[in-house]
């Protein structure tokens, strides 16, 4: 005889046979009544008989009455069977229950099992919100003049608010030409404070609002059921409309607006969002579009009181337990390495975390294996366009949780808790997340990031603690992340105030899949006076543009040095060097790369991409960047060697050209720096060549921040400047039209670059530089100081620093960086 064949819904491990069971996971109320239905079929060319029998009856808690015990099948028929079971109020509420059927054929000794999961329901609302967190943030809002005006501002703009129509729009998406609605992603997060703002006031508009919304995506003929996409864009956008679905529905569920018919729609909406769900999930899956499909299905599940399919959206290939085990590293940054995606993953999983909490589970506190991390992703091999998906760096422990992913990002915060911009992501403010990671953790470390905040999102108001209190600033040091291979560098003058501080930040770790940049060893940022010198996106085209990944992604429009105009291969770096001292802060950071061609967009592939590889003969180069940060000024040293010849060109990007001395004019002004198809040189407009025979010194001057880059080595060398790329429309730092590239060129198998850069307001207090060789550095104040650095053995890699500042003639203080 064929063996019993058992299908499980909702996908644990499936079991050889032939038995279905349509649901395996429901919830009611005390004393209700669950029906479960299943099916088995008899792939015998005899009769066969089965016994069904509830395994370990007297262990549990419910009534289970199965309606046969005993069955026999024809040939190739097949039998349905149900079976009925009465919640018990000795249950907690949200409490769970297993019962297994056991499917036996004696005459075949055969002997198969279904599971049946019931869980005693507990009262709506009870996801992101209870009617006693409700109750708080009421008193918090009678009590605290920060959440009074928190709630009035969040009033203001719900008055106004107007339920988007729901269209159908038809586009060509990355793949193909499909439909879906054209809901945004974050309109059912307002619908859910309409619900909030409903419990807070009782005001009925605000509910009338979001019943109409709920009630067209869960149109059984029109709405989410006939279409299966609720928002225009792809699954990080479909997770975060579920999530914030579901938290509505958990509210206004058991409102007499739904009748019972409207009830059985919502489910099924979440049902089928479930079913698609799982056609996503993948091992080698993880990436924030993923892991936000995954945190909305998980709350889909949890309204739906499906504690089996939360359990199967946790532990699955792709689930939970992978996406953090796998995604997030071992200094607890998400791999991917861009401040706005990382803090994506933990909004999710913290709001996930919360209703876990609500519900009684503890997702705060919880440890997951940590895991390998595939070197591919689901749909590209490693090394496409040259991307790297696994993580770099030390594993020091073995378990991973929500607790290491809240705080790793604060070091790189500037003075107003903004995270350095890296990767793809412009600069990061501070996330609603960080309140509920305070009110689960209480460190003084998030108190001082929701210190910077306005907290004025619905997340301060419903979870917020009422007063933070005064903490001290936790980065003001100089501070380093091994595994996304971060280094802020800040000074330490005592009279300096976190305004005042240099803070320079340097690139050398994990790449970070599709939204990983090719600049190891790259200078992403440069702070001072509260100004940004730089970012990671200086430029923007978007995603679907030919110059996201032939111009934004690519090593030339970084702060660092090119070679032959093109794209830095990403292999594992590292940092061999990291000083915090008292009057330095110093680091060395180093990578050992071929260089190859950028790829090139055609719409008619997807990915779109034109890839290439690397020239067979071309042999890895040695880059190895030394930088020192005191109280005024920057110290750059790099150092680069080949096997043969290369155009090796020192690139720096600020805004705000003024003068370039020491340089004389080559040539006349070029439309572009190259007019190569394959290289990001074509996307520099307005180039114009110099020659420098003793060094040269560059200002630029954005709005009165100035910075002054002092070209000490080489001597000799061809220099320019250019416009640099602008992709369109300004935005904050993005595509500022003034922002220019100053560019140094040798061509050598070896050589060293050596600068100075001052970055200030007003007056600058250096009169002069001067350098004897590369090793040598003296930078002469105005006040009549002189600091004096001996750089050694930056060629051979073990790195120190003598330096010394006299005045006078006389010393006056040491230190050595080693």
């Amino acid at each position: 005889m064929k063996s019993i064949f058992l299908i499980v819904i909702v996908g644990l491990t499936s079991i050889m046979g032939f038995a279905q069971s349509s649901i395996q996971c429901q919830s009611a109320k005390a004393n209700d009544t669950i029906y479960y239905n299943f099916e088995f079929k008899n792939e015998n060319a005899k009769a066969e008989t089965f016994h069904l029998k509830i395994t370990n009856l007297r262990t549990l808690a419910c009534a289970y009455i199965v309606s046969d015990s005993i069955v026999t099948i024809q040939p190739h028929e097949s039998y349905s069977g149900k079976l009925r079971v009465i919640i018990s109020d000795r249950m907690p509420k949200g409490g769970k229950e297993s019962c297994f059927i056991s499917l036996e054929n004696p005459s075949e000794n055969c002997n198969e099992t279904l599971e049946f999961i019931s869980v005693r329901a507990k009262e709506h609302p009870f996801l992101l919100v209870t009617n006693e967190i409700i109750k708080e943030a009421q008193a918090k809002v009678k009590n605290y003049p920060w959440a009074k005006a928190n709630l009035e501002a969040m009033l203001k703009e719900l008055d106004a608010y107007k339920v988007p129509e729901r269209k159908i729009v038809t586009k060509p998406r990355p793949v193909k030409v499909w439909s879906s609605f054209n809901y945004r992603p974050n309109d059912s997060e307002d619908v859910f404070r309409l619900c909030l703002a409903w419990k807070l006031t009782g005001k009925e508009s605000y509910k009338a609002k979001a019943i109409q919304f709920i009630k067209e995506v869960c149109d059984k003929e029109e709405g989410y059921l006939s279409i299966g996409a609720a928002t225009y864009g792809v699954q990080v956008h479909e997770g975060n409309f579920f999530l914030h679905l579901a938290a509505a529905c958990d509210i206004l569920f058991n409102e007499p607006e739904f009748s019972a018919e409207d009830r059985k729609h919502i489910k099924a909406t979440f049902r089928y969002y479930l079913e698609l769900n799982r056609k996503h999930m993948d091992p080698l899956g993880i990436m924030n579009h993923q892991a936000s499909a995954n945190a909305g299905a998980i709350l889909s599940a949890l309204f739906l009181q499906d504690v089996a399919e939360v359990e199967y959206l946790t532990k699955a290939d792709g689930g939970m337990a992978d996406q953090i085990g796998k995604g997030v590293m071992d200094d607890g940054w998400w791999f991917e390495g861009t401040a706005n995606y990382c803090y994506l993953v933990v909004q999710r999983y913290s709001l996930v975390a919360q209703a876990f909490q609500n519900y009684g589970w503890d997702l705060y506190h919880r440890r997951f294996p940590v895991k390998f991390k595939s070197k591919d992703f689901e749909n590209v091999k490693e090394g496409f366009t040259g991307m790297k998906f696994d993580n770099w760096g030390p594993v020091t422990q073995n378990t991973i949780g929500l607790k290491d992913m809240v705080t790793p990002y604060i070091p790189f915060m500037d003075e107003n808790a903004n995270v350095v911009a890296t990767n793809d992501s412009n600069l990061k403010t501070p996330d609603s997340f960080y309140e509920l990671a305070y009110r689960a953790y209480k460190l003084n470390d998030l108190a001082w990031v929701i210190s910077k905040t306005k907290r004025d999102s619905w997340l301060s108001l419903m979870y917020g603690v009422p007063e933070i209190p005064e903490v001290e600033d936790p980065r003001t040091t100089s501070a380093f992340a091994p595994n996304v291979g971060l280094v802020a560098l800040r000074s330490q003058g005592k009279a300096t105030s976190p305004e005042q501080q240099i803070q320079a930040y340097f690139k050398y770790g994990t790449h970070g899949g599709w939204h990983g940049h090719f600049d190891r060893t790259n200078m992403i940022g440069l702070d001072r006076n509260g100004h940004k010198y730089f970012g990671a996106e200086m430029v923007w085209f978007g995603y679907g543009k030919p110059g996201y990944k032939e111009c934004v992604q690519t090593s030339a429009t970084h702060n660092m040095v090119i070679v032959d105009e093109l794209q830095q291969e990403a292999v594992p770096s590292k940092q061999t060097l990291f000083y915090n001292g008292e009057n330095m802060q110093a680091t060395v950071v180093e990578t050992k790369a071929r260089w190859r061609k950028i790829p090139i967009w055609n719409a008619e592939k997807f990915p779109p991409w034109e890839d290439t590889d690397y020239d067979e003969n071309f042999e890895p180069i040695l880059q190895r960047r030394l930088s020192i940060v005191t109280d005024d000024y920057v110290v750059i040293s790099d150092y680069i060697s080949s096997n043969k010849k290369h155009n090796y060109d020192w690139l720096i990007h600020p805004v705000g050209f003024q003068t370039l001395e020491g340089a004389k004019k080559k040539g006349r002004v070029l439309d572009t720096l190259s007019h190569k198809k394959d290289s990001p040189y074509k996307y520099f407009a307005d180039a114009q060549w110099y020659r420098i025979n003793k060094g040269a010194v560059a200002q630029f001057n954005e709005e009165g921040h100035i910075l002054d880059v002092y070209t000490l080595w080489p001597k000799k060398a061809q220099a320019f400047i250019s416009d640099y790329p602008n992709g369109g429309k300004r935005r904050i730092m993005r595509n500022n039209p003034d922002r220019s590239t100053y560019g140094v060129r040798v061509n050598e198998k070896e050589t060293a670059f050596l600068h100075v850069l001052e970055p200030y307001k007003g007056t600058s207090v250096i009169s002069k530089t001067s350098s004897k060789n590369t090793n040598d550095l003296v930078v002469y104040l105005k006040d009549g100081r002189q600091h004096k650095y001996a750089i050694n053995n930056l060629k051979e890699g073990n790195v120190t620093v003598l330096f010394s500042e006299s005045l006078n003639g006389k010393i006056v203080r040491k230190e050595i960086i080693k």
